[in-house]
Formats: C-alpha cells, structure tokens, sequence
C-alpha cells in the first residue's frame, strides 16, 4: 500500500467518524428515536395473524380513512390478502357504492385540508416503511392533553404534531404526569440514606390515562394500536410474508447446497492426493 493510499485511508476513516459523531449528537438532541418519549416500545408484527388485520383494517378505514388514504393500494387485493370476501368487505367497510374493486384506495379529502390542518394529510401507504413500525405503535400511544395546542392535543412522539387524537374517545383523556423515582447510585442500584429508605426524585413526563374517560382499557386500546400498527406493515409490503417466507426455503436450499457441494468437492479432490 502506497503512502497516498495510506493517507486517503485514514481521511476516509477521519470523515466517517466526524460524521458519526454529528448524528449521533443531532439525534441525541431530538431526545431519542422518538423525541420527548424516549425509546420507542418495541413492536413486533404478525402478518400471518389475518383477524388481527382485519381488525387493524377495520380501524382504519372507519377512524383513518377520512383523511389519510392508501394511494398505492387497491380495495380487491386488501380484501383478498386479509381473507374477506368481497361482498362483505365492500357491504361493511367500503361506504361509497361508486367505489370498484380494482380502485385505488385514495381517499375523499379535499385540496382545502391544507388551509384547515396548516398541512395536508399524508397518504400512509409507505409510512411503516420510512417512520418504522415501532415509531407508529409508539406514536399512536402518545398523545397527551394540552390546551396551548389547536386541538387540545400534543404528542411526546411528534411534538407539535399538526393530527388530531382521533382515537381519543376510545383511550381516554391522557395526561402528562410526575412521579416519584428511585435515584440510581454509581453501581446500578437504587440509593438510600442512612436509615436505608430508597431516595427518590419526582421526575415529569408520564403518561397517564383518566380513568372512566374512555370506551376501552389500556389493555384493550394497546391491542387496538397494534391491530392497527399491524395492518400499516402490511400496506407498506403487501408481499412481506410471503417473501420472508421464501426466504427461510431459500436458506435452507443453500445449506444443502453448500452441504452437497463441500462433499463433491472432498470426493473431486481425492484424484490429486
């Protein structure tokens, strides 16, 4: 290796980790990958669990539809990919007659939600694909109130979010809270003073649900959110089970492959020993 090859190395190598460090620290600022609330909850889909997509599709287009549409999508293939019949699917959850099964799903709202909302609402075909379903679980679970917001609404997700609760009724007022913690000590354990009682500190940013102020449970909503998160990874890939699922045959044909291949191999190379 030559010295200029040396040095376009190490200036390389110089302006990856200068650029690292820039993210790293511009993330850090946002408050984590999902600004005021933290770490996103993690979320894990089931594509293969069809009644949960269905109920995430019935929840969408009964609470979401209105104003974010499927652009990329067709009304026949979501029914037939999530098992409904057609006649079903379009007496139950497809409200206008005109619509056809080869239709695009793009949705009813007019040009003049820019003027309403300050921004039009995104089409969310592919919003799974570039938010991350775990930014989505997250998000839809976020919302807390606050009267300085046109809505009375605001989000630790997206703060300053420009969407309206519009499960609200369904989860209930929730608020943003403090609590009582426990300070950690040096070497990961709580702290406690001479007496051996936990020191604690009120830390704010909880969220809580008033209860009796909403139709479901904390339980009952959560499962509504990832029925819901669960049906947005399937628009955003539609193909998605079914190519993973390809995958695992795939991988397995090339172990035996390479399995009869390393044997072919030792039997070849017996003729030059």
């Amino acid at each position: 290796m030559t010295n200029k090859s040396i040095n376009l190395y190490f200036c390389n190598a110089f302006l990856i980790l200068a650029l690292s460090f820039f993210f790293n620290s511009l993330y850090a600022a946002e408050g984590g990958p999902c600004k005021d609330y933290g770490e996103c909850d993690k979320f894990k889909y089931s594509l293969n669990d069809i009644e949960s997509l269905q109920r995430g599709a019935a929840t969408y287009i009964n609470y979401c539809y209105g104003c974010h549409s499927l652009k990329f999508s067709r009304w026949g293939r979501v029914a037939e990919d999530l098992q409904i019949p057609e006649d079903i699917f379009f007496e139950s959850l497809v409200f206008d007659k005109s619509i056809k099964p080869g239709d695009l799903m793009v949705g009813a709202m007019p040009e003049d939600s820019v003027n309403w909302f300050g921004v039009a609402p995104p089409d969310l075909t592919l919003v799974s694909r570039y938010k991350g379903d775990d930014w989505i679980y997250s998000y839809l679970r976020a919302y807390y109130e606050d009267s300085s917001k046109q809505y009375g609404v605001n989000n630790l997700v997206y703060p300053g979010t420009a969407m309206p609760n519009v499960l609200l009724s369904l989860q209930g007022n929730q608020r943003l809270i403090c609590k009582d913690i426990a300070v950690i000590a040096e070497n990961g354990g709580e702290k406690r003073d001479e007496y051996g009682n936990t020191i604690t500190k009120e830390k704010c940013g909880f969220l809580e649900v008033e209860d009796g102020t909403g139709e479901l449970t904390k339980k009952e909503f959560d499962t509504l959110i990832y029925d819901l998160t669960n049906f947005l990874v399937y628009v955003g890939e539609p193909i998605k089970a079914t190519r993973e699922r390809i995958g695992w045959y795939v991988v397995f044909y090339f172990l035996i492959f390479t399995a009869l291949s390393s044997l072919l191999y030792r039997e070849y190379h017996k003729d030059y020993n």
